[in-house]
């Protein structure tokens, strides 16, 4: 069973082929038996920006502090999905503690 360890929302820019746009980014982060802590980074955009964009799956995520992520939608984008949608990186395993803060400074300083 998980343990529920931080979550922040933290601001970044979606980049679609050099096209960017800001947007709010949320990360959870929970503990497993095993020791190891896995994040879920997910965040909303709009879906006719997106679509406007080029955008069909998959868009780069530039975070203020860590390396760009790439997030996608979990099918290909089009006009009959929700005027919002859900773009999302895979989860990320860390070691430990040490090495989420590398990996995400933001969790970090919520964590603080």
């Amino acid at each position: 069973m998980s343990e529920h360890l931080t979550q922040t929302s933290y601001p970044g820019e979606i980049d679609i082929q050099g096209d960017r746009s800001p947007v709010s980014y949320k990360l959870k982060a929970s503990k497993e038996d095993d020791g190891t802590i896995h994040v879920a980074l997910s965040l909303t955009a709009p879906r006719d920006w997106l679509l406007k964009h080029g955008f069909r799956h998959e868009a780069l995520l530039l975070r203020k502090s860590g390396e760009p992520i790439p997030v996608r939608f979990e099918e290909t984008l089009n006009v009959a999905d929700n005027i919002a949608v859900t773009l999302r990186a895979e989860n990320v395993v860390c070691k430990n503690l040490d090495d989420m803060g590398r990996m995400f400074p933001e969790l970090s300083r919520a964590a603080a």
